[in-house]
């Protein structure tokens, strides 16, 4: 009989990499999807840092500010905050020489300008209605205008400062997309109407148990959030007829890591763009990927949603330039706007 030579084992090293992450739905997928794999790919420990919401950490803007080596080695951030952080030349250029995935990507994986060098977007996300079964026996709704109906005031939540609300709620108000930035009073009129149903301005985390009791009826989130919510409880989630906004978020590797781990984050960043890795993450979180040989995600396979990363079809999509430029303003308006006593 032959022998049979058994595989080499993975590489092992004492080397680890600190990563900034979400925690629930984002954090696991992360972690089954891309951290793991690539610890038995490369015998790198991957210790996950979770932080809540879309600012960066306070230990991380700290250390940047002052040059010092940052608490996290790759960042796993919003977009708009990974931008600020490009143009302050807060960010490592990445290595296309070492990463040639960077060369295969839909044009949505890089950001205009100088921040292209430094920032890379793993997928694009999609913003979703979620509704409670139990509050909509006839089915789903079909319009945005569902979050003006009186039976429904006090009972919709949506995200902290109105992020991501600001195209659907000027198409609301009769306004033109076309006209962001430079003409908002739409969006602005829309949400001064919205403010009387709105209940809560938070993030997703412990948000089960206000739709476990009922106390929401409708809320405004990103699709990975809904799926969270639609594993354990009647919640279900729709795209109205007039459209959805998106966002991306962003990998990218801090000012101040030394150089020998810098390129182990580059080699994990590269590891998350794989078509094989993009298609299991993707498919965990609810969210479009950017490598095109990666498979559009089951959920994400609906008529009203783009077709890949690059399509905007049913999407009222703002530039994250946009974003990044005038999300101060805007934040300063929306929070305005809902400081106001009723």
């Amino acid at each position: 009989m032959t022998a049979v030579t058994p595989p080499a084992p993975h590489p092992t090293t004492d080397q680890s990499l600190r990563v900034q992450t979400w925690g629930g739905r984002w954090g696991r997928a992360l972690r089954s999807a891309v951290s793991q794999p690539f610890e038995e790919d490369t015998g790198i420990r991957i210790n996950h840092l979770p932080h809540v919401g879309l600012q960066l950490e306070p230990s991380l803007l700290s250390a940047l500010n002052a040059g010092d080596r940052p608490p996290v080695d790759v960042v796993w951030s919003h977009s708009v905050p990974a931008l600020h952080a490009a143009r302050a030349g807060l960010c490592t250029p990445l290595d296309s020489a070492r990463m040639p995935v960077l060369r295969d990507l839909r044009q949505r994986a890089r950001p205009d300008g100088h921040a292209a060098q430094s920032v890379v977007h793993p997928y694009v996300v999609y913003y979703v209605l979620g509704y409670h079964r139990e509050a909509f026996p006839g089915g789903r709704p079909h319009s945005w205008d569902i979050l003006l109906a009186e039976r429904h005031r006090g009972k919709i939540a949506l995200y902290p400062h109105g992020n991501g609300i600001h195209a659907i709620a000027q198409v609301m108000q009769g306004g033109r997309l076309s006209s962001i930035p430079t003409d908002m009073e739409a969006c602005w009129t829309f949400l001064r109407r919205l403010r009387p149903q709105i209940a809560e301005l938070e993030y997703s985390v412990g948000m089960e148990k206000r739709l476990r009791s009922r106390d929401l009826d409708l809320c405004f989130r990103a699709l990975p959030n809904v799926l969270e919510f639609n594993a354990s409880l009647p919640v279900e989630w729709t795209v109205p007829c007039e459209g959805t906004a998106d966002t991306v978020d962003a990998l990218w590797i801090p000012r101040g890591v030394p150089q020998s781990v810098s390129e182990t984050a580059m080699r994990y960043i590269a590891f998350a763009l794989r078509p094989d890795i993009q298609q299991d993450w993707c498919e965990r979180l609810g969210v479009m990927p950017v490598h095109p040989a990666a498979d559009t995600p089951t959920m994400l396979r609906r008529p009203e949603l783009p077709a890949h990363a690059d399509d905007y079809r049913g999407i009222l999509h703002i530039p994250e330039s946009i974003k990044m430029e005038y999300h101060d303003v805007w934040q300063r308006q929306f929070d305005q706007i809902f400081a106001k006593k009723d």
